[in-house]
């Protein structure tokens, strides 16, 4: 018999879609400063010490979406008991950091951050949808005596 997912995971099973909608809110805003801000600097070049960030900013981002991220899809899973939403975000999460942390050419670290941003926002999308249209732990362990 194998373990079910209370044992786990020993959190409420309640699915929390404000942090599922948080999260989204963050990867929009991710996407939104890798592709916009170059443009509108390029554009209005005078903007560029008003607007631009600290490197920091990209590790400080990171460290807020891991944690985030980490307990809204684990409270999904334990709600619906389906796995691609973390899967997707273990993947965003991983090309976020890789972007964050690698030292990597601007163009290609706004690539490999914006793939990121986009597929964790779709896990968390789906996380959300998941958890409202399924009842809780409906694919919990069975008991197959």
């Amino acid at each position: 018999m194998r373990p079910s997912r209370r044992i786990l995971f020993p959190m409420s099973s309640a699915p929390s879609p404000w942090l599922d909608r948080l999260a989204i809110g963050a990867s929009a805003a991710c996407f939104a400063h890798c592709l916009m801000l170059p443009f509108l600097i390029a554009a209005l070049p005078a903007t560029a010490r008003v607007l631009s960030l600290p490197e920091e900013a990209h590790l400080i981002a990171f460290a807020f979406a891991v944690p985030v991220s980490a307990w809204a899809v684990l409270r999904g899973y334990r709600h619906h008991g389906v796995m691609y939403p973390a899967l997707l975000a273990l993947t965003g999460l991983s090309l976020l950091g890789i972007g964050a942390l690698a030292g990597l050419t601007p163009i290609t670290e706004t690539a490999v951050t914006v793939a990121g941003s986009v597929l964790l926002a779709g896990a968390h999308l789906r996380n959300w949808q998941l958890s409202a249209s399924r009842s809780p732990n409906r694919y919990a362990a069975r008991d197959t005596r």
